[in-house]
């Protein structure tokens, strides 16, 4: 388990420190027996409690979910766009997850940082707000 401080180090470390920065080209690393997601699509970060989402590229791409500083980890196999608005799916064992985007300046509040999206993350009936940048193959 994650403590906060790790959690937030992680999300820190795995967004890049400035606007101008280059896009990574290797594979996001993963937990041992899961699937990388590659680097393109978008990740999405919000705090209070801590979280991160990364969602891979194509027509149905994977959700890997890290939520409540790194206690609880969900992952979609195959997410439905939802046009240009976000993305939907569902969990292996059943939980509904939904990923809601808006072109808009937002700040995490935490790293003085500007991303180009707001977010809204819908799992199950509980409801995050964060930040989210997009990644290009």
């Amino acid at each position: 388990m994650l403590s906060r401080l790790a959690f937030v180090l992680l999300v820190a470390t795995a967004l890049p420190a400035c606007h101008g920065a280059a896009t990574q080209t290797a594979a996001v690393p993963t937990a041992a027996g899961t699937t990388p997601i590659p680097p393109s699509g978008l990740r999405a970060v919000g705090n209070e409690p801590g979280w991160l989402v990364e969602v891979g590229a194509g027509d149905t791409p994977a959700m890997r979910l890290t939520l409540d500083y790194g206690e609880r980890r969900l992952d979609v196999a195959a997410a439905a766009r939802l046009g240009d608005a976000g993305y939907r799916g569902t969990t292996a064992d059943g939980v509904e997850v939904e990923l809601r985007y808006r072109r808009e300046t937002c700040s995490d509040g935490m790293s003085e940082r500007d991303y180009p999206a707001s977010v809204t993350l819908q799992v199950g009936a509980q409801t995050y707000r964060g930040c989210a940048e997009f990644r290009a193959p």
